[in-house]
């Protein structure tokens, strides 16, 4: 979805599937946030809803955040702040597998989409988010943006991110693109301008 940090997987129905909404990370800001996603679904008549996990964003129980949803529709996909919430580990969606990606699950499908690493970039002090597209083991990968757009971001191009599949994914040939659907390039090319830049100094 141009402009959405949000994706829309097509079938039979349309689901919506948005990550790391961190409900309570800015607490003035959640009521917007959830308008936001409110308007989305409206806006995508989409006839499911998936939170890919990390929901809320304190450790503990937050009625706040039942409060928000109570009028929402979704399957949660559980992260690793959403202690103490009725969720699944993993969902399986046609060849679709949506897991939120802070730990391994013991199998991986062929099309893999998770979040919890917050991804963007930092190009001449200014800080993006964006999606990641890639291959790692023969399965095609989507790392999903944080919905929350005051979330803190690692940007790609100069830290590894979180979440177990860094550790393991030599992500140096993935594409970045932004929300607005601009392909930025290959995450090692985005490297190689950095610091070419950085030599001209």
């Amino acid at each position: 979805m141009s402009g959405e940090p949000a994706l829309i997987l097509r079938g039979r129905s349309r689901i919506l599937v948005v990550a790391d909404l961190h409900i309570g990370l800015v607490r003035y800001a959640d009521v917007e946030m959830v308008n936001k996603l409110r308007r989305l679904i409206e806006e995508t008549k989409a006839d499911e809803v998936v939170i890919l996990g990390d929901l809320k964003h304190s450790l503990g129980y937050d009625k706040r955040v039942e409060d928000l949803m109570k009028d929402f529709d979704f399957t949660l996909v559980k992260g690793n702040h959403d202690g103490k919430l009725r969720g699944e580990k993993e969902l399986r969606i046609g060849k679709f597998h949506l897991i939120h990606g802070h730990i391994k699950p013991k199998e991986l499908g062929d099309f893999l989409i998770l979040a919890h690493s917050h991804p963007s970039i930092q190009l001449e002090g200014v800080r993006e988010r964006v999606w990641i597209f890639g291959e790692w083991k023969d399965r095609n990968v989507i790392v999903m943006p944080a919905f929350n757009d005051l979330c803190s971001t690692t940007p790609i191009n100069l830290r590894k991110p979180a979440g177990f599949l860094f550790r393991e994914w030599d992500y140096s040939n993935a594409n970045i693109v932004t929300l607005d659907c601009v392909m930025l390039g290959k995450v090692k090319e985005i490297k190689a301008r950095c610091s070419l830049a950085f030599r001209q100094l």
